[in-house]
């Protein structure tokens, strides 16, 4: 018997966890690779557009490793348990170690292995519920999206590269992918939209007043006329008492987070720590491989047959333990279900003060929030008043009841107001009036949490892919950072009006939202992988053809 994981300590728990143990051998990810032949790897002598019909092979990413494994393999008694992580991409993982054993030997009997931590319980689990075969569905969503983002990636760059080339522009690549492009492009088009932004001048008048011996401002509405609000201002600047015109005030609740996602994961704490989202899942992945959390790549906000008591047993010798009371917990469910992972939870204590410490924290306090906390109470409040015949109000809420904010208190609101009860007809001493000329304020720069949103809201890649995007864009050239904002480069906004002016369908959401609806339709038996394959490559292949004609006639302008 042989078990295959795809990290060392994902090994190691499966070794201390069975009885008796078994043999392991540990990958370092993907062991194979798509590649064209070598004859199609020389960019001077093949034309582009020939790779759209070129053939492709399997080839060695790792060859120590594949060297080692067939070794193995070769003398294995007994079956191979196929224990990659229980993702797509572990399946095609899974699918490249059962190609190198069937090449290794004439017959090999497999089983594949599915946990979502590496807690002892759960793998145990796993060993007793050995599945017979592959999730022949995810293998081929990740065939194709592999070739797929092969050929057309490998098209598009040596075009654009190569027109550079001639043109003698400097650039020594010029990378394009369907999901970096349109990832640059919300980029280009928030930065339009802030160069585009005309300020207009508006003005308001601002009173402050005594309320039962708290001060409140209240505002009018705004008036874009100078000559009226001066007119205004000078009818009310000397005002003694406002009349309370009404105050309404009522209670509401903030619910506690859903289970956590990948994707909710990533943009808070891109938010929280300030780092990048690659960032953020490598050291999530760390957690995960080393045991401290569930697996970190799920699409799942539900929980499914889940054993709370457990972790949270486990959390009440954590400096969490004072919010959690043994045996009681009522989870908040959301409303979707990857049908592969469940939320993301903590597994065991993670003690040390590091960026992993950091993570570790907000996926055990977002936990114990859902699962052990309740909705937090606030009062929202309303008030009207009128100075002689000038409408003013504010709005405002405070907390009454904390809630889960005391053990997630990330997102907890600031600049609260509270303020006394009033009915309509009383009069409020009136402190000071001013009126305040303003101008209106363009959109602000994304940051990475802004912009991984827009990634899954248009269905750009997957929860186990977005983080990579945005690093991608800044590592080739076509963005940057600045003050945690996303800015464009100039040769980031060239390339994406030179793919604009050809066709929108080669900058948009639009296309890779398409690409992402033919790897569903692969994954649910809808379409073979040949037939998805053709179409797809069919619509990049038309799009390559406009594209080269345009660099043709324009000359490349970058």
């Amino acid at each position: 018997m042989l078990v295959v994981t795809e990290k060392g300590s994902v090994a190691i728990a499966i070794s201390k966890a069975i009885s008796p143990s078994p043999k392991t051998f540990a990958l370092k990810g993907h062991i194979l690779d798509l590649d064209f032949p070598e004859e199609y790897n020389n960019w001077r002598t093949i034309d582009p557009k020939e790779l759209f019909k070129a053939p492709v092979k399997w080839v060695v990413r790792d060859f120590k490793t594949y060297r080692n494994l067939k070794e193995v393999l070769k003398n294995l008694n007994g079956p191979l348990i196929l224990a990659t992580d229980n993702d797509y991409e572990g399946e095609l993982i899974a699918y490249e170690v059962l190609q190198l054993a069937k090449s290794a030997r004439n017959q090999v009997k497999y089983m594949r292995m599915r946990f979502n931590s590496t807690a002892t319980n759960e793998l145990r689990d796993a060993w007793t519920r050995l599945e017979p075969d592959l999730n022949w569905g995810w293998v081929w969503k990740a065939y194709f999206r592999s070739k797929f983002d092969l050929v057309t990636g490998a098209t598009y760059t040596r075009l654009l590269t190569l027109s550079a080339r001639k043109n003698r522009y400097p650039y020594k690549l010029l990378s394009w992918g369907s999901c970096q492009i349109p990832t640059l492009w919300f980029i280009y088009t928030r930065e339009m939209e802030i160069r585009n932004f005309k300020p207009e001048t508006y003005y308001e008048l601002k009173a402050i007043l005594n309320v039962k011996g708290v001060e409140v401002e209240v505002f009018s509405k705004p008036i874009k006329d100078r000559s009226q609000a001066i007119s205004l201002y000078e009818k009310v600047k000397d005002v003694k008492e406002a009349t309370v015109s009404s105050f309404e005030s009522e209670f509401f609740s903030e619910h506690r987070p859903l289970p956590t996602d990948t994707d909710v994961m990533l943009q808070e704490l891109t938010k929280i720590l300030g780092i990048s989202g690659a960032k953020i899942m490598s050291l999530a992945e760390e957690l995960y491989a080393d045991g401290f959390i569930s697996y970190p790549r799920t699409q799942t906000n539900m929980w499914i047959r889940m054993n709370h008591k457990y972790v949270l047993d486990m959390l009440s010798n954590t400096p969490l333990s004072k919010y959690v009371r043994s045996g009681v917990f009522q989870p908040k469910n959301g409303r979707k279900n990857d049908n592969a992972h469940p939320p993301i939870y903590p597994v065991k204590p993670y003690l040390y003060d590091d960026a992993k410490g950091k993570i570790w924290s907000y996926i055990a306090r977002r936990y114990v929030a859902n699962v052990a906390s309740k909705d937090a109470l606030l009062k929202r409040w309303r008030l009207d008043v009128h100075l002689k015949d000038v409408a003013m109000n504010n709005m405002g809420r405070y907390i009454i009841d904390d809630g889960f904010y005391e053990v997630f208190p990330y997102f907890k609101p600031k600049d609260l107001s509270q303020i006394p009860e009033v009915k309509p007809g009383e009069f409020l001493p009136v402190l000071k009036v001013e009126l305040m000329e303003k101008k209106t304020k363009p959109p602000s720069r994304l940051t990475e949490s802004d912009l991984l949103k827009l990634l899954e809201k248009n269905g750009i890649g997957t929860d186990a892919t977005r983080h990579e995007y945005p690093s991608k864009i800044i590592a080739r050239g076509y963005a940057g950072k600045k003050r945690k904002t996303f800015i464009i480069t100039q040769l980031g906004e060239r390339l994406i009006q030179l793919l604009e002016n050809v066709n929108g369908q080669l900058v948009t959401p639009e296309t890779r939202r398409f690409v992402e609806q033919i790897m569903g339709e692969v994954e649910l038996g809808k379409r073979t992988v040949d037939e998805a394959l053709n179409y797809a490559l069919n619509v990049y292949s038309d799009l390559y053809a406009k594209l080269e004609a345009y660099i043709r006639s324009a000359k490349l302008i970058l």
